[in-house]
């Protein structure tokens, strides 16, 4: 069983063998702590009631253990009500949530070591910064709280992962594994079952456990199963990348994710010159962004944004039981982007949704080049739940979604028009005066950054075309073409006008 906070539906933060419960269960217990907090006038917050109702339906079910990820904090939290846990965990702490837990990461440390508790042993990442880890080692003297476990004991994470298929892609992921699987080797101990680390990683290199919105590979048919109008019958069609990374540390996590994987991947050839190729800094990232109103922003972009990205920027819609959640202004949250990375080319998708803003970010970037939606696990709940309205296999055939598919394929071409009109070169871009006037206040002139952004593009792409011809070359052939204009010779020529077309570039903004 596992309790987090999810933004799908209020019902499924809350799984047992690895399901959500039902609603009418859920609904059914709420609405008893409701009425209670009605009848006593307890004033308990939505957050408390949705604890109550978890841990009501945990009993029922005669749940033996259970994995609970606090709410917010730890010292404070509506969680802390449990008193029987079998091992605290805390991973790697972040500025997050600073208006409630502290300006500093001592501060925000202390309310994370309230979960733990006397005699129960407790683990840390030893990642946390040296005074984090001191700060919850003085909380847990004080209240006797430990032992302390190993995080790695010698030999452990290198039995779990000898299977090198199933390595986590990133350090951080690993980190957290050895983590999960030392808590687990903690309570199987402690119900007298036997455990090996081999047997554990077995069972892991076996689980196919989704983790929705954490670096998450998501098709949304609707929008990249067609181009612009509704067929009666669509494959699926391409996958973005979803994470609800929504603070620097996160983002930085994902930014080495994306440039491994998505930057690097493979796209088949078009039939443009180079066109398969993959750039030497990568292909450029069309990010679908809303972020949560106080988070550092500028921060986040600077761990994600590189030049010649894409930026379209949305909201996410009324969070469930916690109305004091507003987004940012998409627009000041672009114009925090383009403080960033002047490079990047960005529009404002203000309603319609994630939806709407995948439309944008479609025809926004060229064709078949990624797009990450993240900054917020509110906005990848929403989403969730626009993909849930739309299930695939009936979604193209049944009559009950002719209506949406036509909304879909209006808005498509909708955004399709918008996005093409400010991108062409025209005199006014299809804008009136004062439009356009702010455009240029904003963005620069248009024309001029489009030709850069392609001239940047097409020695990218020749860049490519020669470092893959180097490769090929034997340390033989290389020596002998020393002194005739050589590739390499052609790269550093190329590399200079890169470098000063990015210069350029950027003065356009």
């Amino acid at each position: 069983m596992r309790w987090s906070l999810s933004n799908i539906g209020r019902w499924d933060c809350i799984s047992i063998g690895n399901k959500p419960v039902e609603e009418a269960l859920f609904r059914k217990i709420e609405k008893h702590y409701i009425d209670l907090n009605i009848k006593k006038g307890i004033k308990a917050s939505n957050f408390e009631i949705l604890t109550a109702t978890a841990f009501h339906i945990f009993n029922e079910e005669q749940v033996q253990v259970g994995v609970v990820e606090v709410g917010m904090g730890g010292k404070l939290d509506a969680t802390n009500i449990l008193n029987n846990q079998v091992i605290s965990v805390i991973s790697k702490i972040a500025r997050d949530h600073e208006s409630f837990l502290g300006s500093t990461l001592q501060e925000i440390a202390h309310h994370k070591a309230g979960i733990l508790r006397p005699h129960v042993p407790y683990l840390i990442n030893p990642k946390n910064e040296k005074n984090v880890v001191s700060v919850i080692n003085e909380y847990a003297d004080e209240i006797a709280a430990g032992p302390r476990l190993e995080y790695d004991p010698p030999g452990f994470s290198k039995v779990l992962f000898q299977n090198k298929d199933w390595l986590p892609a990133q350090p951080v992921h690993q980190e957290n594994m050895v983590i999960a699987a030392m808590a687990a080797k903690t309570v199987m101990e402690s119900f007298g079952r036997e455990y090996t680390t081999w047997n554990m990683g077995r069972i892991l290199r076996k689980s196919k456990v989704e983790n929705p919105g954490r670096l998450e590979s998501v098709q949304v048919p609707p929008i990249f199963g067609q181009r612009a109008t509704v067929s009666s019958r669509m494959f699926k069609g391409e996958s973005i990348l979803v994470d609800g990374a929504h603070n620097p540390d996160a983002a930085r996590v994902l930014s080495q994710h994306v440039q491994k994987f998505q930057r690097r991947k493979k796209i088949p050839n078009e039939g443009r010159v180079n066109e398969g190729r993959v750039p030497r800094n990568g292909w450029p990232v069309t990010w679908v962004l809303a972020m949560t109103e106080g988070k550092d922003a500028h921060k986040y972009l600077s761990q994600i944004l590189q030049p010649g990205d894409n930026v379209v920027t949305t909201t996410f819609g009324p969070v469930d039981g916690m109305p004091w959640v507003k987004p940012m202004d998409p627009s000041r949250l672009l114009d925090m982007a383009k403080s960033v990375e002047p490079g990047i080319m960005g529009l404002v998708a203000s309603e319609g949704g994630p939806l709407r803003a995948l439309c944008t970010a479609k025809y926004l970037r060229d064709p078949d080049r990624p797009i990450v939606l993240t900054g917020s696990l509110y906005l990848v709940g929403d989403l969730h739940r626009e993909r849930r309205l739309r299930p695939n296999k009936v979604y193209w055939e049944d009559p009950k979604f002719e209506d949406d598919r036509n909304k879909i394929a209006a808005m498509l071409e909708e955004e399709k028009h918008r996005v093409n009109r400010i991108l062409s070169d025209t005199d006014t871009f299809g804008l009136t005066t004062d439009s356009f006037d702010e455009l240029n206040r904003k963005s620069g002139i248009w024309g001029k950054q489009m030709a850069e952004r392609e001239k940047q593009r097409t020695i990218q792409e020749e860049i490519a075309a020669l470092d893959e011809k180097v490769e090929s070359l034997t340390e033989e052939e290389k020596l002998l073409r020393l002194e005739e204009p050589s590739a390499i010779t052609e790269i550093t020529r190329l590399t200079a006008l890169e470098n000063g077309a990015n210069l350029s570039y950027h003065k356009t903004w």
